[in-house]
């Protein structure tokens, strides 16, 4: 391996002979990983390695499983290269298990930004794959480190089965220009922003223990990576159902409360926010930003919208800094939403219907319709697309 390349675990060259979907020693490697990460305290306690340690247990694995069963022979493609985000915690981890649950070989590239934040993570991998019954799964993964350099990029995607994209739009554009075999398979998941969907009559009837875990479960949402992972809302849009609307007021006072309880806010933090709002107040025009509500000190401002319109603008908030605006009508809904919309989270109105009622209107976006809490669950079905099935070939034959 070159000199300007760290491997942090695997093997250098990973032998890539397909596995069957959810084989059984990548569902036992990830089982003992989701064990020891959150069994260790360096990585119980980041938020986002516990997480994705938790996202990992038996019993997950074992309901996704049973969700991708194919009636036909399946197997991965070979040898994956993910490109993992440098702004979302942990995120090369979860990369990673998707190409082996889906059967594959896989070289995870780590942002040399986020070595030193992911080494707790990565030294639990670490000690999982060098036990002696995890050797199958050490010889097909290859995580490693460099930085940024297109020619060390371009290597790995011409020798790979398939290649999985997480970034900015200029990321996912310059790696679609690299080539790659003529049979290999692409995934990309480009810049995409989310939102929420709260009945103002459900959260008027909220006691305040009710309005505090919600609000613990939004914090992990949004907070817990700094609004900055595509599923994190953005905007939150009140349905007008009933209800007081100073339950608003109420419900980000929570919110602010439960931030100064959690968040590790600093000088970069209150920087950023303050550029973005600044931003955000001199440039917005369709909607326009109507004034902005602080909570919690610099812990939180909201941006009220004057109006909505179709379709909406991505809105950029982040570090506590939110948007928010009103509907009259569930059927307000469908035409705001634009291809980059991902994830809307719903409190006091079903997701499922919700989903529906998109669907019916032929909306545009919208992939995730999620309770709170659940926006950054990653899911084999991510974007709209299903990873397992991209990542691996069936075998057919006579019906």
């Amino acid at each position: 391996m070159r000199d300007n390349i760290t491997l942090l675990a695997g093997v250098d060259a990973p032998e890539s002979t397909p596995w069957p979907p959810f084989d059984s020693r990548a569902l036992n490697f990830l089982s003992d990983l989701s064990a020891e990460v959150l069994g260790a305290p360096d990585t119980r306690r980041l938020e986002a390695a516990a997480a994705f340690g938790f996202w990992c247990r038996r019993p997950r694995l074992e309901a996704l499983a049973r969700r991708h069963a194919s009636p036909l022979p399946r197997l991965g493609r070979g040898l994956i290269f993910h490109l993992a985000p440098s702004n979302v915690p942990a995120m090369f981890a979860y990369t990673m298990a998707l190409g082996l649950l889906a059967g594959n070989a896989n070289i995870v590239r780590l942002s040399s930004r986020r070595a030193e934040e992911e080494a707790p993570l990565v030294a639990a991998i670490v000690r999982v794959l060098d036990r002696p019954e995890h050797a199958g799964v050490k010889a097909r993964t290859a995580l490693l480190s460099y930085e940024r350099d297109d020619t060390i990029t371009a290597e790995f995607c011409a020798r790979s089965d398939g290649r999985v994209v997480w970034g900015g739009d200029a990321t996912v554009a310059a790696l679609r220009a690299m080539p790659m075999p003529p049979h290999a398979v692409e995934l990309c998941f480009p810049d995409r922003w989310s939102l929420a969907l709260f009945s103002q009559r459900y959260f008027s009837a909220l006691d305040d223990e009710a309005r505090r875990a919600l609000a613990h479960r939004f914090y992990n949402d949004t907070y817990q990576m700094d609004q900055n992972a595509c599923s994190s809302p953005q905007l939150v849009l009140w349905l007008a159902d009933g209800g007081d609307p100073d339950c608003r007021r109420q419900w980000w006072e929570t919110v602010a409360a439960e931030a100064e309880e959690r968040y590790p806010f600093g000088p970069f933090q209150a920087a950023r926010k303050l550029e973005r709002l600044c931003t955000a107040a001199m440039t917005m025009e369709a909607p326009a930003a109507a004034g902005v509500e602080r909570y919690g000190g610099n812990l939180l401002y909201v941006v009220n919208l004057a109006g909505l319109t179709a379709p909406l603008p991505v809105l950029k908030g982040g570090f506590g800094l939110f948007f928010q605006g009103e509907l009259s009508s569930l059927e307000e809904l469908p035409p705001l939403t634009a291809p980059k919309v991902q994830t809307l989270v719903c409190a006091g109105v079903v997701p499922r219907e919700v989903a529906a009622l998109l669907a019916e209107h032929g909306a545009r976006g919208v992939d995730r319709v999620v309770a709170p809490g659940q926006a950054l669950e990653l899911d084999t079905i991510w974007d709209g697309k299903d990873v397992i099935a991209a990542l691996s070939r069936m075998i057919g034959g006579e019906v």
